[in-house]
């Protein structure tokens, strides 16, 4: 059975279609297509793009790309597995994990205190005007 790649290269050359006149259609760098002709999708900067690319590819051959990703997912990057994987790195380093943020707590109360107290004293400046 072909890789996605593999299929994509496949049909690109059938259709006599170049890299570059392949980039020109799709917008895709040309390392970029290459890297997915290769199946290297972990090569591509952001693999979370990888379906995404295979996508505008799949369309640019005239390949049905939902069909093509259905009977290949085990091939394409899961981004839910890799942000796991980059949190359970960031734990085993010591690191504190991106989407913590900081503490706003201190920030919060600040601003409901500063509600209250502004409140209070326009309720007693028209308490004062009105008696």
């Amino acid at each position: 059975m072909n890789t996605i790649g593999q299929t994509l290269k496949g049909r690109r050359e059938r259709l006599g279609m170049t890299l570059n006149e392949l980039e020109g259609k799709t917008h895709i760098k040309r390392e970029t297509l290459k890297l997915i002709e290769n199946n290297d999708f972990n090569g591509l900067k952001k693999a979370d793009y990888a379906e995404g690319f295979i996508i505008k590819y799949a369309k640019a051959v005239n390949i049905d790309s939902e069909q093509l990703i259905d009977s290949h997912r085990d091939e394409i990057p899961n981004r839910r597995n890799s942000d796991i994987n980059e949190a359970i790195h960031a734990f085993s380093n010591g690191e504190a994990p991106s989407y913590r943020r900081k503490d706003k707590e201190p920030l919060q109360l600040a601003v409901v205190i500063s509600a209250v107290i502004l409140i209070t004293i326009v309720l007693w400046i028209l308490a004062v005007i009105i008696l």
